[in-house]
């Protein structure tokens, strides 16, 4: 008998002593798709990407015009000057999709670095927000597999998004009125 309530007793402070791991889950599909940080990116590289597209279209369009016009005109020009007008409009053809390889490499380049920007402060906001709030793990669920099933108690993405865009929104606030 005696030995029964040792036994008990030991397995009631073992219990006891044993913390729950605080463990939740985001969807990070939805993070990287509503959070305002992306949203902004997004809409200033759609610009971008905009704008280079009709300066590259106009260019286009002029040298065209330039064929079409040169091949109107080709059969009442010697030879000789229209092999050169040929060489020029080849010469201009290459030198557009030159600039436009260089400038589009540029732009990529641009856009990678700010997608890592972003993802690095989502990851830095995660280590603080984890440990603010105890948890053990934060683990990403999305349509890879990483995580198959979460129980929908343990789903804080709002949560996290919300305070995600809070901290975005104060940094925002905060550059505008450094700016002013």
């Amino acid at each position: 008998m005696k030995k029964i309530g040792l036994i008990l007793l030991s397995i009631s402070l073992l219990t006891a002593c044993q913390k729950e791991v605080k463990t939740a889950f985001v969807k990070t599909e939805t993070i990287f798709k509503e959070y305002k940080g992306v949203k902004d990116q997004e809409a200033v590289f759609k610009q971008k990407q905009e704008a280079f597209t009709k300066k590259y279209d106009s260019m286009v369009k002029a040298w065209r015009k330039e064929v079409v016009d040169f091949q109107q005109k080709a059969a009442k020009m010697s030879p000789k000057k229209a092999q050169q007008k040929d060489q020029e409009l080849y010469q201009k053809q290459q030198i557009i999709q030159q600039m436009q390889q260089q400038e589009g490499n540029k732009l990529s380049a641009e856009i990678q670095k700010q997608t890592d920007s972003v993802i690095k402060k989502i990851y830095e906001f995660f280590d603080t927000y984890g440990k603010k709030n105890g948890y053990k793990y934060i683990f990403g669920k999305n349509s890879t597999g990483a995580m198959m099933y979460g129980d929908a108690g343990a789903d804080i993405t709002d949560e996290v998004l919300k305070a995600l865009d809070a901290e975005y929104d104060a940094a925002t606030k905060k550059d505008t009125t450094a700016n002013k």
